[in-house]
């Protein structure tokens, strides 16, 4: 009877629930700041990826910019930009369909990117 009360109260304490709610979305105090970030586009000429119905490759496959700079992303609406899970990358590194982003490469790095569709990859080179 002994053991069954001690386990009926080591279960209870394990199931009991706090009298505080957790937000699984809610931010964490020590998360790092995104590295690649969506911002409005500046004025003036800066490197930019592209890409066009008619092909199934990112104009150009691979750019090379420094810290804290600036690649315009232009989609066809056949196309998109998101992180290649099988490759070093960032979650912020995504433009919709027929959108047009400028994203800020907040430091040193591969970003490694892929059409959802088609498959075909980029790569943002940050020195």
């Amino acid at each position: 009877m002994r053991v069954r009360t001690s386990l009926a109260c080591l279960f209870l304490a394990a199931c009991g629930s706090s009298s505080s709610p957790t937000t699984p979305d809610a931010p964490v105090a020590d998360a790092a700041p995104p590295t690649v970030r969506a911002l409005t586009c500046p004025p003036g000429d800066m490197p930019t990826v592209t890409t066009s119905d008619s092909v199934t490759a990112y104009d150009p496959m691979t750019t090379t910019i420094s810290a804290h700079g600036i690649v315009k992303f232009v989609m066809s609406p056949a196309h998109d930009v998101a992180p290649n899970p099988l490759r070093a990358t960032d979650p912020g590194l995504m433009v919709d369909y027929g959108r047009t982003v400028c994203l800020e490469f907040d430091k040193a790095g591969t970003f490694n990117f892929q059409c959802l569709s088609h498959g075909f990859v980029g790569t943002i080179v940050v020195q």
